[in-house]
């Protein structure tokens, strides 16, 4: 059993008839998906909601310095492949710090973990401290690497600050003894 197929050609050709029959034995044909494209894109602000009660203390991405130093150095090809890495951090990497959670939303997988489960934050000062990496260790021994952050001694003590229960600054004791010199 050998049917055919008509192919039409959208322009002419001299000698050549524009339908042309071709035996289909040797084609196989494939139902194929539709096509479907992402509508929205997924980033810290708008991914989850925010609970009742719970205020945000940074929701940002990684410094725009970094993206700046790396794309001027990225001239040279040796910094190329650093350069690239930073022009993604800059597009898919988002960091939210709230008063019972600290997000992590990169591309389209996200981690939350609360401040209960931190053991350890350490800071590393990046291009003369203007902004840096936060090194957060969980207690199950997991170190979350968060780079290029932007304020982040404020939020590295923030973060201690929280781990460690203390839910905010504490007031000052008043004393009735002379103040100044």
């Amino acid at each position: 059993m050998s049917t055919a197929v008509a192919v039409c050609l959208p322009f002419p050709i001299a000698g050549i008839s524009s339908r042309r029959q071709i035996p289909n034995q040797h084609f196989t044909t494939y139902a194929t998906p539709p096509l479907r494209r992402a509508t929205t894109r997924v980033s810290a602000s708008s991914s989850k909601p925010i609970a009742a009660g719970e205020t945000i203390f940074f929701d940002g991405g990684a410094h725009y310095g970094d993206l700046v130093v790396n794309l001027f150095l990225g001239f040279s090809l040796l910094w190329l492949p650093l350069t690239l890495a930073a022009v993604l951090r800059a597009y898919y990497l988002r960091y939210r710090f709230t008063n019972l959670r600290v997000s992590v939303v990169s591309g389209q997988d996200r981690s939350d973990f609360s401040y209960d489960s931190i053991k350890d934050v350490q800071i590393i000062p990046r291009f003369i401290g203007e902004w840096g990496d936060i090194v957060i260790t969980l207690k199950d021994g997991t170190k979350v690497d968060l780079r290029s952050v932007p304020r982040f001694r404020e939020i590295a003590k923030y973060t201690r600050d929280m781990a460690e229960g203390n839910l905010g600054p504490k007031p000052k004791a008043s004393s009735s003894g002379p103040k100044g010199f």
